[in-house]
């Protein structure tokens, strides 16, 4: 039997020399939770696995099981709903132990905790999009409920209203196409179908008969999915860049007790993995 196999801290992972990098030693609370403290990188590898499984199962996990209650001939509908709530609190909470982990990671390899911030970024931006988007929603639901209490109130008045307003317009949209036709410019793109725009949109598509959802159910349902997408598509390079450089420093694929990395300490190190 090797000298290497006789003196391994851990059979079944040989490569590891330090031993604060053992499973057994890992304390998962202060390591998901203690921003103050350091963590190895087998152990910031396992958190951030942990991570990234949650967030992934959250995404594919209701929306694979709604996609089978349809095809079946079920209602998938509470269970889409339930991952469109979910998937948001799921990121935001993970994405915050994220910068525990990060910090811990950094503060072991000698580096600056602040690069720490920097799996916040998508969380910063989406929670900016979702209330310019919540702002924008509930002006429109304040509107629609306002128009659904005007048609409540006198039925037969409100859409004589509103047939004037859309006679009104295609008058004036036919007007502007005519003077575009005369000037030899073509005739503007809001002229066609302008005459069509019933009560509540394009089309009349809104229902005064049937009752409005709950306003803060119509916010957030409009409002959540376009944060989810921001934070989706600006974890995934953070994502390469923390299992690439923050698990890898300062070694870099060398481990403590290894020839090179005690070159690396004394000051012989390459430029690259500075």
């Amino acid at each position: 039997m090797s000298d290497s196999s006789t003196t391994a801290l851990d059979r079944k992972r040989p490569w590891l020399t330090d031993e604060r990098e053992l499973p057994a030693n890992m304390n998962w609370l202060q390591t998901l939770f203690n921003p103050t403290g350091t963590s190895p990188r087998l152990h910031f590898t396992r958190a951030w696995t942990l991570l990234f499984m949650l967030q992934l199962l959250v995404i594919i996990l209701p929306w694979s099981i709604a996609l089978i209650f349809n095809s079946a001939g079920g209602d998938g509908q509470p269970i889409g709903e339930f991952g469109l709530f979910a998937t948001p609190v799921v990121f935001i909470v993970t994405t915050l132990i994220s910068y525990v982990i990060h910090s811990r990671r950094l503060l072991d390899a000698g580096k600056t905790p602040l690069l720490a911030i920097i799996p916040l970024i998508p969380l910063i931006i989406g929670l900016a999009v979702f209330m310019m988007t919540a702002q924008g929603q509930s002006a429109q639901y304040d509107k629609r409920f306002e128009m659904r209490q005007d048609y409540l109130a006198d039925p037969d008045g409100f859409r004589a209203k509103q047939r004037e307003e859309r006679e009104k317009a295609k008058a004036e949209a036919e007007k502007k196409a005519a003077e575009a036709e005369a000037n030899g410019e073509a005739a503007p793109s809001q002229a066609q179908g302008q005459g069509r725009r019933g009560p509540g949109g394009p089309g009349g598509m809104m229902n005064f008969e049937q009752p409005l959802p709950p306003k803060a159910e119509f916010v957030l349902k409009n409002a959540l999915p376009p944060m989810q997408m921001i934070m989706i598509l600006l974890s995934a390079p953070i994502a390469i860049w923390s299992l690439m450089w923050v698990a890898r420093a300062p070694y870099f694929g060398r481990y403590p007790g290894e020839k090179e990395a005690v070159q690396a300490e004394s000051g012989d190190r390459r430029p690259y993995e500075a």
